[in-house]
């Protein structure tokens, strides 16, 4: 685990990004971040599954710059890997509050994190998520990605593509992400509705649609329906993680 001590001002914004071998996906990730203003200060925290690429170089070299900020940093290698137990030993170091989980290939927009915190400002509110946009273009990814959004705002579940954030209390409350290979996104968000108030904010985050893109759009969008309802029906996450396409 490395760090950079440098205190931040007031209470931070902790962000915590899931990583593997992601060198070509992180710098953009990165960079959206800069775009968030000075104030809250953010805790950026790398939970990293072991990469053997320059994912953990490229992440500090970047970090360093924002040491002016104000803003901290910190690197966590959890082996072996596995999206919901990174992300869990990510919280585990946090000292910010909320928490906001960013997929590595996904870039927020300006003013996102004031918009969380905004957001946060309801005492009923126990956390959220954003809209959905696909970068890429093909109007099939504009349904899929409107599709998400809806569904978020009438279901109140939001997926980790989405940068899912949580008060502190609220996301232990839940017991954090649950350690299977599936589906623990919406296994917590299921979980973070009983504790208060899901916000859908107004602005998207932009993540990639390469999951997508890799099988072919409407294949793999229809593969993850599939999977969507067998797991509702009973199914066993891992069985179902076996025959899913996912390039991250």
């Amino acid at each position: 685990m490395t760090e950079n001590p440098k205190a931040s001002r007031g209470t931070p914004l902790s962000v915590i990004i899931p990583a593997l071998n992601e060198e070509a996906a992180l710098p953009g990730t990165l960079a959206s971040l800069a775009l968030q203003p000075a104030e809250p200060p953010l805790e950026v925290i790398l939970a990293d599954g072991g990469s053997t690429d320059r994912t953990i170089p490229l992440f500090e070299a970047t970090a360093a710059r924002w040491v002016a900020r104000g803003w901290t940093s910190r690197v966590v290698v959890v082996e072996p890997p596995g999206r919901a137990i990174q992300m869990n030993a990510g919280a585990r170091v946090a000292s910010g509050d909320p928490l906001l989980f960013l997929h590595a290939d996904t870039h927020l927009p300006a003013g996102a994190t004031n918009a969380i915190t905004r957001a946060l400002s309801d005492p009923a509110a126990a956390g959220g998520g954003f809209r959905l946009r696909y970068p890429e273009s093909g109007w099939l990814l504009r349904l899929i990605g409107a599709w998400a959004t809806a569904r978020a705002r009438l279901r109140h579940i939001h997926y980790g593509d989405q940068a899912m954030f949580f008060r502190r209390s609220a996301f232990e409350a839940a017991g954090g992400f649950p350690d299977m290979p599936l589906f623990e996104d919406l296994e917590i968000a299921r979980a973070l509705r009983r504790r208060g108030t899901i916000v859908t904010l107004p602005l998207p985050v932009d993540s990639s649609a390469r999951r997508l893109l890799g099988g072919g759009v409407l294949r793999t969008g229809l593969q993850f329906a599939l999977l969507r309802v067998r797991y509702g029906l009973g199914a066993d996450a891992a069985r179902l993680r076996a025959g899913y396409p996912d390039e991250r």
